[in-house]
């Protein structure tokens, strides 16, 4: 319990957010039902109190979930009812292997017990389905498998379309742990006549949108087995707080990737990453799949099972190329081209040192190339300008105001304006400017060396500089010393006036009818700061290659 709720907690302080938390691994139902409930209403508090998120981002768990093998359904029913606990039942079908691995210490088979609790199940008012894990001998007789689900379904009143069929593979834990016991893999042409018997029993009958939808769920795209790194999105947190790559990986050191009370959860889940694509690396690319039209749905398989088998190319494959061909609009295959593209693309994310060594790229086209961190939050220009209290003033909406007449306007910066506002000016309107003491304060030592700095420019567009950008022609500079500012007439003993109405009519003769007039306001010790801020950083001087300073707009009609 306390795991979890630490591990919750980190992941929300990193501002990662948990889509799915199962309870998974041995058999969590051994625990007291105390920690059991505990447990259960951490999990639904959580989905809870992300419910917006995570329904924005697509995901619909709202309850707990739990993988058991049923030997305590029957005392815990009323506890998992309260919480609405979904369940994934694990058995083995056919049905006479349950009764020869599910046995107690003793040696005692307690499927009376297991068909006892799967009718419980049947009745059980929440999400519900049926796993069975397939090694070979559970293949040795097809039609008492086909028969048992037949069962189950009708006989148990368990609706048998929920249920997930999974492959056992070959591992060296399991066969350390149980020696000759170990149950051998199925082979992939095994698997691939399940699949066919499965469809030639099922097709037509109620179970059919099971056998097409949730039986096979493992081998599709949606399934961790099939992502493009799994290691970026699915972890498995032990009590002790050890975080592996999932149940396959557990207790491998390879796939272990950290501890959340000794490592920073964002060091794990980068470690779980590193190590997947290790793992992938390692294996090499399988000649089929950098050919196989289907790389974009599969990305080779899981790499525990890689890592077990030393095998590139993933464990069931030919059953899902049979899968994929008998659903071709579900599972399209890409067009030459594509799958060429996506090829190169898997490459490049999974096997860099495989593309480099390959033949060269053709040369990329002309595009605008930006850093792969300018998106980042703590990059924006908003973000920049909280962290700077200079600039800060620089920006601000309320340091210079304009009088226009009898109007005010308060100027701010152009690269933050919500609309544009365009004024008209004519022979004899007077313009005052007004600004508050404190920005001759700003980044300035001594403010009599401030002073107030004006740039008239104009929309008649000219090219010039290293960059060769077109831009508003300059028509005039004007700086006027603080200590020449007169105190503001309007807006009391905080603010200090220019009279700008001469200076804007003494260049009236560079104004032109239908062209739009830009002045911008701010101070010199100001327009220096932003200058040497466009110097020491690249996200400012980006967001900023338009000029950032308080602004009027007009035209002037003499």
């Amino acid at each position: 319990m306390q795991t979890l709720r630490h591990t919750l907690d980190a992941l929300a302080d990193a501002g990662v957010l948990a889509f799915n938390v199962s309870l998974h691994g041995g058999e969590v139902t051994t625990l007291p039902p105390v920690v059991l409930g505990e447990l259960f209403a951490l999990i639904r508090n959580h989905y809870l109190a992300h419910f917006d998120a995570l329904n924005a981002l697509g995901h619909k768990k709202s309850t707990p979930h739990i993988k058991t093998n049923l030997f305590k359904f029957a005392p815990l029913y009323e506890l998992f009812d309260q919480h609405k606990v979904s369940v994934s039942a694990s058995i083995d079908l056919p049905l006479a292997l349950h009764a020869r691995y599910r046995t107690t210490r003793t040696g005692t088979d307690w499927l009376p017990r297991t068909l006892d609790n799967l009718r419980l199940l049947a009745r059980y008012p929440h999400a519900k389905k049926i796993s069975a894990t397939l090694s070979s001998v559970h293949l040795n007789d097809v039609q008492a498998l086909v028969d048992d689900i037949w069962f189950i379904h009708r006989e148990l009143g368990f609706d048998m379309n929920q249920l997930n069929l999974m492959f056992a593979f070959g591992s060296e834990l399991n066969r350390a742990a149980k020696g000759d016991a170990a149950l051998t893999p199925c082979t992939p042409a095994q698997q691939l006549q399940l699949y066919q018997a499965l469809m030639a029993a099922f097709t037509g009958t109620e179970l059919e949108v099971g056998l097409k939808r949730h039986w096979f769920d493992e081998f599709k795209p949606s399934y961790c087995t099939n992502a493009f790194n799994c290691g970026e999105r699915f972890y498995l947190l032990q009590s002790d707080g050890a975080v592996y790559s999932c149940v396959r990986g557990q207790g491998i050191e390879d796939f272990h990737y950290g501890n959340v009370f000794e490592d920073p959860i964002l060091d794990i889940l980068d470690n779980g990453a590193r190590k997947i694509r290790l793992v992938h690396q390692l294996h090499g690319m399988d000649g089929a799949c950098q050919r196989c039209n289907q790389l974009s749905h599969c990305h080779t398989g899981c790499p525990v099972v890689k890592y077990q088998s030393g095998s590139a190319r993933s464990y069931t494959c030919e059953l899902q190329q049979a899968l994929y061909a008998d659903n071709p609009l579900s599972y399209p295959a890409d067009a030459p081209i594509a799958q060429a593209n996506y090829f190169q693309h898997y490459l490049h994310g999974m096997h860099p040192s495989l593309a480099f060594a390959r033949a060269a790229m053709p040369p990329l086209e002309d595009r605008l190339m930006l850093p792969n961190d300018l998106g980042e939050a703590k990059n924006t220009l908003q973000a920049i300008i909280a962290t700077d209290a200079t600039l800060q003033v620089l920006f601000s909406d309320d340091v210079f105001l304009l009088e226009l007449n009898d109007e005010t306007v308060a100027l701010d910066s152009q690269l933050f304006k919500q609309r544009r506002n365009v004024h008209t000016l004519v022979d004899g309107d007077g313009l005052v400017l007004h600004l508050r003491r404190e920005v001759l304060q700003a980044h300035c030592s001594e403010s009599i060396r401030n002073t107030l700095y004006l740039q008239m420019l104009r929309d008649t567009p000219v090219v010039y500089g290293d960059e060769q950008r077109t831009k508003q022609e300059h028509v005039f500079t004007y700086q006027l010393f603080a200590n020449c500012l007169k105190p503001s007439l309007r807006y009391g003993s905080d603010y200090l006036q220019c009279d700008l109405s001469g200076l804007v009519a003494l260049h009236r003769v560079h104004y032109q009818r239908g062209v739009l007039n830009n002045l911008f306001v701010t101070t010199s010790c100001l327009r220096d700061y932003h200058y040497q801020k466009q110097k020491n950083n690249a996200f400012y001087h980006v967001q900023t290659a338009n000029l950032p300073f308080q602004n009027f707009e007009f035209h002037y009609l003499p």
